[in-house]
């Protein structure tokens, strides 16, 4: 899939006619940046053939991540999402001509992990688009993205093939099979499931969560996952769609709150979330 999708934008930069936006989709993260870094030192290679050359200095600077037209963004560790002061380098990159070549990249990734802020600023650079910058978004799950972004971008499916192996994420796993637990069979509790995600994940709870409940959501209406599908059938049973859009506005508004320093007690948010069904 990687090999094909690269060959697709190859040919359309070739023809002058690459589109300025793209969305790259699929479950496993690893294979949309490998994807997204691999085109991006090609394209901006001065010494381009069906690979970037690795010895021309913009190949030297990708590699040693100076390149002056290549801008990477994506949340920091501390953080649960990416937050407007993230994208408030692009006014400034954006301007002005390459300094290599024809064309500059912005790649952002996870882009469903955008605060309302960020994405707004990110979809007014969609709209006005500058004619020598490509935009690159890297998410697992679209739909929590702003549906005019998608709208605005040319989609890239790096979904698995049936030949191809899957690999989950272990913490969305993690997080379904407890859900399971409590939910499903009664073998956990909620004082239980919230003292492990504290500790195991005390940055990252939230976005992990929201991440399950957009999959759960997806399955409702659809019957597809971008995980395990058996786990998330057995979820679906006893979760009904009104409850699930509830929670996931809940969990983005305690989002929210962490991204505005608001400091919010994250135990109490959890056991909220969880005791409700």
């Amino acid at each position: 899939m990687k090999n094909l999708a690269l060959a697709k934008l190859q040919s359309l930069a070739l023809a002058n006619t690459l589109p300025h936006a793209w969305l790259f989709t699929g479950a496993i993260d690893s294979i949309k940046l490998d994807a997204a870094k691999e085109f991006s030192k090609w394209l901006l290679c001065t010494n381009k053939g069906q690979a970037a050359c690795g010895v021309c200095k913009s190949c030297h600077l990708f590699a040693a991540q100076t390149h002056p037209d290549f801008c990477e963004i994506s949340k920091q560790s501390d953080k649960l999402s990416i937050l407007i002061d993230d994208v408030r380098v692009l006014p400034d990159f954006i301007v002005g001509k390459p300094q290599f070549g024809s064309k500059k990249i912005v790649l952002l990734h996870p882009a469903d992990a955008m605060h309302k802020q960020a994405a707004n600023s990110i979809l007014k650079n969609l709209e006005e688009p500058c004619g020598n910058t490509v935009f690159l978004l890297l998410a697992k799950h679209s739909q929590l993205l702003l549906k005019t972004i998608v709208s605005r971008c040319q989609i890239l499916n790096f979904n698995v093939t049936n030949n191809e192996s899957v690999a989950l994420s272990p913490d969305v796993a993690k997080m379904t099979t407890d859900l399971t637990a409590l939910w499903v069979y009664k073998s956990a509790t909620v004082v239980q499931i919230v003292e492990q995600w504290s500790k195991q994940w005390p940055n990252e709870v939230l976005y992990w969560f929201e991440l399950v409940l957009a999959d759960l959501i997806k399955f409702k209406y659809t019957r597809e996952s971008a995980e395990a599908t058996g786990v998330i059938a057995v979820l679906d049973k006893v979760l009904t769609a009104n409850r699930l859009w509830q929670m996931l506005a809940r969990l983005r508004q305690a989002r929210y709150w962490y991204a505005t320093n608001h400091n919010p007690n994250l135990q109490l948010i959890l056991e909220d979330l969880l005791l409700t069904v």
